[in-house]
């Protein structure tokens, strides 16, 4: 009776767990809830608060790793991701734009990392207040110990 419980909670507790796949998987070979992960910490350098200079101002970006939830028509997976927000400060020191003080990991500005055709990183920007516009942000450089960004 015991062996047989056991055998029974074995099955349980393997049925269960939802299976792991590498950042460089095909996403139509994925089963529903897959979850992409980070497996060799690819996404960690880029995890910080980047500083760079952009028409005059200073632009911090944060960026984090988060498990995100995904589901596109019913089709849920969790993938390791980076999410971003920004501040802004002017030539004068006033602040123009800060999310990163209030970070939304519902609703952040930038999401994802992806390699362009020039080799450059890019992420998805979508500014709250620009009407589901979204851009593209290509960092040309990034320098892992300084936190420095070159746009």
């Amino acid at each position: 009776m015991k062996s047989i419980l056991l055998v029974l909670l074995l099955i349980v507790a393997t049925s269960c767990k939802s299976q792991i796949y590498p950042l460089n998987a095909k996403m139509s070979d994925l089963p529903p809830n897959a979850y992409v992960k980070d497996l060799n910490n690819e996404l960690d350098k880029y995890v910080g608060l980047w500083k760079g200079n952009w028409n005059g101002k200073t632009l911090y970006i944060e960026f984090k790793k988060v498990k995100y939830h995904y589901e596109d028509d019913n089709y849920p997976l969790f993938v390791d991701m980076i999410l971003g927000e920004r501040k802004i400060v002017n030539s004068n020191g006033i602040v123009e734009v800060d999310r990163i003080t209030n970070f939304n990991y519902q609703d952040t500005e930038f999401r994802g990392i992806f390699d362009s055709f020039s080799g450059e990183k890019r992420f998805m920007f979508s500014p709250e207040n620009m009407c589901m516009k979204q851009a593209s942000l290509y960092i040309k450089n990034f320098t892992n110990t300084q936190n420095d960004l070159t746009f």
